[in-house]
């Protein structure tokens, strides 16, 4: 059944707003909610909020709740790239019939999903739309503990109504606003040994160039390595673990033909991960594991990527598992 189109009133001006420029959308948002980054899982501890198919992170960041079983809470947006029509797209996994909402002109298929294990649970409703042949969720999640799993006393029970209806009115500012660059002709590449996942040309395959062994962790060896060609180009995801501290990072990365920290620049950090742009190389590190990205030509020379819009979907698309 088709639900009436809900208000299209502006956000109130003291929220924020992102714009993608990649998925042609946009969303706001009040300033007890932050722009976290998707690498890092988001907000929700045990129960994370955000995970490999989200592009947008949207956490809740306020300490209203610290002393409750409340454990995290946000809105996700995910690109879902398993979901190759529409009918895959609007099958939700959820015990309850979906209902279609309008939301800004575009309908969208949603129920409430709920998972968890070991007295954690995360709940809340998800909307699903198929736009230009890409499938895209918002999901509005609340992550917390089983009450009856602390010490009577020791904390106070959590009651999401509130929180809950913060996050509806943040779903309901979405809006798509324009093309989808990063289109439908994207895989997914997951790998649990080399802990990461990336999106590649739908026509390309991904080649396992060095297979994961815990004895190459203790070793000079990489870790992992995988690689796609492009029009010529290949692109390589090389990963180096066990480097508990930077001054090992940096010993390695010399000893190893890769430029070292002090050739490098810090693009951005996040909780757990630090972002290098190191020409002609790009490395993430943290959690004692480094991922280096990088580009050669046909002749195998590793050459600066550019503008390349390969290696820029590449890179964003990348998440830690």
């Amino acid at each position: 059944m088709l639900c009436g189109m809900l208000s299209a009133a502006q956000p109130p001006p003291a929220w924020q707003s992102y714009s993608s420029p990649d998925y042609g959308f946009t969303i706001s948002y009040p300033t007890d909610i932050k722009l976290y980054s998707a690498r890092d899982g988001g907000p929700g501890g045990y129960s994370p909020i955000c995970f490999e198919t989200t592009v947008t992170c949207l956490g809740y960041s306020s300490t209203d709740y610290q002393d409750t079983n409340f454990e995290g809470a946000g809105v996700a947006i995910n690109v879902l790239r398993d979901a190759k029509t529409e009918q895959d797209c609007d099958t939700l996994r959820s015990p309850i019939p979906t209902r279609v909402e309008i939301i800004h002109g575009h309908p969208f298929h949603t129920a409430i999903v709920t998972d968890g294990g070991l007295s954690h649970v995360t709940s809340g409703p998800a909307y699903r739309a198929f736009y230009q042949n890409v499938c895209f969720e918002i999901a509005a999640q609340i992550a917390s503990a089983s009450f009856g799993s602390f010490e009577p006393g020791s904390v106070k029970e959590f009651h999401p109504a509130r929180l809950r209806q913060l996050l509806d009115q943040v779903v309901h500012t979405f809006r798509f606003t324009g093309p989808v660059k990063d289109g439908a002709d994207w895989k997914v590449s997951r790998d649990g040994g080399c802990g990461g996942t990336f999106e590649y040309p739908a026509s390309d395959t991904v080649r396992v160039l060095a297979e994961y062994s815990n004895g190459s962790e203790n070793s000079q060896r990489i870790t992992c390595s995988r690689a796609f060609t492009h029009q010529g180009r290949a692109y390589t995801l090389a990963v180096k673990a066990n480097l508990r501290e930077e001054y090992l990072l940096d010993r390695w990365l010399k000893s190893s033909g890769y430029p070292g920290l002090d050739n490098a620049k810090v693009v951005s950090k996040s909780r757990y991960y630090t972002e290098h742009t190191a020409p002609p190389c790009y490395y993430i590190y943290g959690q004692a594991t480094v991922f280096i990205f990088s580009v050669s030509d046909p002749d195998g020379r590793a050459v600066a990527p550019g503008d390349d819009p390969i290696y820029r979907h590449w890179l964003a698309s990348f998440k830690v598992r």
